[in-house]
Formats: structure tokens, sequence, C-alpha cells
């Protein structure tokens, strides 16, 4: 199978499980008797534990040859995690199996996006349209699983993850040609250590950490608190998939739109989105304000994960290309949902809906540092090279 329809069916598969791991999972520990302080630390934990998988597995993945037999291991591995929390519903067996869960399944997300990364200097792929195709699974995924919620009860969101990641097994097994391969005279991958190194990148982290770290109180307790004030599993549902059918166009058309954009434009933008969305949010439960908001899920996610992709395309050397992708996924996604999910969990039992404002002012640094951002690149266009010399 080519790499196209290759990427297309995998990122659906995984896409899929995601849709139903991330708006619902909440719901399926408050099913088993768990408060909100233990929600919001065991998904805190979980990020955590999806920072130190991305490091761990990814940092021995030096080779291009080497993306996807790691990919076969990990959704095998996430499988068995899941299926533990068949298990009693001990609090100690469930945050066990959180870890392990976070750990292996979520290093699928940068592992399948470095494939794709890795397709775009191979055979110049279209990056936004078959990453599109994650985003339509994901849309399929919360939408019946909201629609199973309602008629089979929430016990079902595990079942629904576990035959997910079925799928997901034997997707991964048909071959990709050409695969993913180690270009001219590309030596092994960079150290996480030399990448860091580089101060652009680290404005960079620093960036894409508050933007995404900013939907930590959405991705975990959005869901919790719209059902809390009587919306509809249905709707939920609906609310997170107009936000993925925006995602969708965005990626579909990103090529021709924002073709010529910095990825300094992609993050501004991504800012005043998260401010808009989160201040929305925060305000009001009357579902003509929250579907507009929702839909700038195609500026706060995507517009901040091209310019993710463009700054790492763009401004690091082929070799750094997996540690980035790593260092990016592991601190400027996990980390800092870890960190403010659990924040989260702390505040929400006080604040409510309020937490959406707290998330509003984490985003307004960021207008500073893509400033900063944009004068060094400016000014030494060149720096990163001497940076990353072994």
């Amino acid at each position: 199978m080519s790499p196209f329809p290759w990427l297309a069916l995998n990122l659906s598969a995984i896409y899929l499980v995601l849709g139903i791991f991330s708006p619902y999972w909440g719901v399926w520990l408050e099913t088993v008797g768990l408060s909100s302080e233990q929600i919001g630390l065991l998904l805190g934990c979980g990020y955590a534990m999806r920072l130190c998988g991305s490091l761990a597995i990814l940092r021995n993945v030096k080779r291009a040859e080497l993306l996807i037999p790691a990919a076969k291991y990990m959704i095998w591995g996430g499988l068995l995690c899941f299926a533990g929390f068949y298990l009693p519903s001990e609090f100690w067996l469930i945050f066990f199996f959180t870890l392990a869960a976070n750990f292996i399944y979520p290093t699928l997300l940068p592992l399948t996006d470095t494939v794709a990364a890795r397709m775009v200097l191979q055979v110049n792929l279209d990056y936004g349209k078959v990453r599109l195709w994650g985003s339509a699974a994901f849309i399929v995924g919360a939408t019946l699983i909201g629609q199973v919620i309602e008629h089979l009860g929430p016990s079902w969101i595990l079942h629904c993850i576990v035959l997910g990641l079925l799928v997901a097994g034997f997707c991964i097994y048909v071959p990709m040609s050409p695969a993913p391969r180690s270009i001219g005279q590309e030596t092994d991958g960079l150290g996480y250590l030399q990448v860091l190194k580089n101060q652009q990148f680290l404005v960079f982290l620093a960036i894409e950490g508050l933007i995404f770290g900013s939907h930590a109180a959405y991705n975990s307790f959005s869901a919790i608190f719209w059902k809390s004030e009587g919306i509809s599993a249905p709707v939920i549902s609906a609310l997170w998939t107009i936000g993925v059918i925006f995602e969708i166009a965005m990626f579909a058309f990103s090529r021709r739109l924002l073709s010529r954009w910095t990825p300094e434009k992609l993050l501004l933008i991504a800012a005043v989105g998260c401010v808009i969305r989160w201040s929305t949010l925060g305000a009001t439960t009357n579902l003509w304000a929250l579907f507009p908001a929702q839909a700038l899920h195609s500026v706060t996610y995507v517009l901040a994960h091209l310019g993710a992709m463009r700054f790492m395309a763009e401004r690091l050397p082929r070799e750094a290309l997996i540690a980035g992708q790593t260092l990016y996924s592991a601190i400027g996604q996990s980390m800092s949902q870890a960190v403010l999910i659990v924040v989260s969990g702390l505040l929400y039992s006080h604040l409510h809906q309020y937490v959406f404002w707290v998330m509003t002012v984490l985003v307004l640094p960021t207008f500073y540092l893509i400033h900063r951002s944009k004068q060094q690149h400016q000014t030494i266009p060149s720096s990163i090279s001497p940076v990353f010399d072994k």
C-alpha cells in the first residue's frame, strides 16, 4: 500500500480510539466511583506518563526504518493495558493501569506524526490531507460513543476502546511501500540534550506548552461539567464533533491557505483563538455560543500543531526530526497537560466552569514568546546549525 492510504488507514484506526478516550475517559472513571480530585489526579498522571513513554520509547527509535515496527509493539501493548481495567475497580489497580496505558498507547500519536513527516520528505506527502483522516475517525469515535452511552451505558466506553485497539492492531500489519527510510548519508538521530541546546527550540516548546496546556480543563472536565448542567451525551458528543469537523476542514485546505504562513503567524492566531474559546466556555453554557466556540478547535489545535510541524520541518536538520517530534509531543503537549489537568482537577471542584478562565489567562504569555521567537529567527537565521553539530 502506498504511503497516503497506509497513513489514512492507520491514523483512522488510532484516532478512532482517541475519539472515545479523550472526551469520555473521565466519565468512565466517574462511573466507577472516583471523585473529581481523583479523576484529575489520574488524568494528570496519565499525561505525565505520556511524557515518560514518548521519551523512553522513542529515544530508541533513532532511524526511520524502526518507526513502523515500534508502532506494532505499542498498539498491542496498549491493548493489554486497557484490558487490565476489566479487573476489580480498586483505586490502586485503576491507577496502575492508567499509568501503563498512558505510557504506551499515546506514544502512537507522535510516532505516526513522525512517519507522516518522514513521508513528506520522501514522497512530498500532503500532511494536512492525510492527517484529516485521523480527525475524521475521531469524529466517528466521539459520535458513536455518545450514542452507545445513551443506549447501553458508560461501561461501554472501555469496551469500545478495546475493540478499536484490536482493529488498529490488524491495520498496522498492512505493508507500506515505500516504507520510511534514512535518506542519503543521513546519520542516526540526535539526542534530546543536543536538540534542547537550541534556544529557538526552547522558546517554541514553551509556546506550544502554554497553548496545548490551556486545553487541559476542556479535555478533562468539559464533558463532566456539561453533563452536570443537564446537557445530554449526544449533544456533548456533537460539541466535540463540531470542533473536529472544522479541524478536518482546516487540515484539508492547509496547504492551499497557509503555505506562506510562518510558524510564528500560525501560533499567534492559535493563541488568539484560545483566548476567545476558553473565555466563551467560562462565560456560558448556551449552545448557541458553545458550538461556535468549539469550531475554534480548528484554530486552537490545528494551527498550533501545523505551526509545530512547520517549525520542525523548516528549522531542524533531518537528524533532529525524531528527537524534536518526541520532545514536542512529550513536553509541548503531554507534560504541559499533565501538570494542568491535575491543577484543573483541584480547581474544578471549587470553580466549576470558571476553571476555563484560568486557561484563558494561561495563554497570555504566549504573545510575548511568539514575538521573541520571531525576533530570534530574524536576528539569527542560521543559529540552528552550529547548535546541532556533533
